[in-house]
């Protein structure tokens, strides 16, 4: 087992210490999500999502993102509302011609929780985080994939999206547009109090820019 845990260590070792260039990415999505809870259940609206990362080639210090998103629907009178901060540090893992792969962790807030017959909720748990994109050589296509997920303290959560995208690789700056599905699952287990699951899923089409 040392054997193995120390080979592990040594083939991650080269990935790390090849830090990226500095870079400064933002984003921005339309994401049609349906959302449902105990006593609700609405229909597909727009929310938004948004991102931001700053990477640097300094190696060991890790990357950092940051990514929000908000719902806030009713059904009926009965409102479901929800706001979501991730503050994620990261590393490159993988950043080549075959494969891009981003790992780190999250320190998640959900905030303004709402849901029908219930007071507000909120607070922080960690979470573990990747990212993943595989392009489709010569098309300017790739597959990619993004996720946070979380068993802490009796609450589980996760959030995950993927998709196809396309980029323009242009003289400035990277132009990135996304179309993916995203499904978030929270299922909180007295968190702030508050018990019950909440789910949101729904297409998602977004534009990445990469400076």
């Amino acid at each position: 087992m040392k054997k193995i845990a120390a080979t592990l260590c040594l083939l991650a070792a080269p990935a790390i210490a090849t830090a990226d260039v500095l870079a400064f990415k933002a984003g921005a999505a339309a994401w049609m999500a349906d959302g449902s809870a105990p006593g609700f259940d609405a229909g597909e609206e727009q929310q938004l999502s948004l991102t931001a990362a700053f990477e640097h080639p300094i190696p060991i210090i890790p990357n950092i993102k940051v990514r929000y998103w908000d719902y806030a629907e009713k059904d009926g009178a009965a409102p479901l509302e929800l706001s979501t901060l991730d503050a994620i540090l990261y590393y490159e893992i993988l950043d080549n011609p075959a494969i891009d792969l981003d790992l780190g962790v999250s320190a998640t807030n959900f905030q303004d929780g709402r849901a029908p017959g219930r007071r507000s909720f909120e607070g922080w748990v960690p979470q573990l985080y990747g990212t993943v994109r595989v392009p489709l050589v010569g098309t300017g296509f790739g597959v990619y994939g993004e996720a946070t997920a979380t068993n802490w303290d009796d609450t589980s959560a996760y959030d995950v999206e993927a998709g196809l995208d396309y980029t323009l690789d242009m003289p400035v700056l990277d132009l990135s547009f996304r179309l993916g599905y995203r499904q978030v699952e929270n299922d909180f287990d007295d968190f702030d109090d508050y018990d019950g699951k909440l789910e949101f899923s729904g297409w998602s089409l977004g534009v990445l820019i990469d400076l």
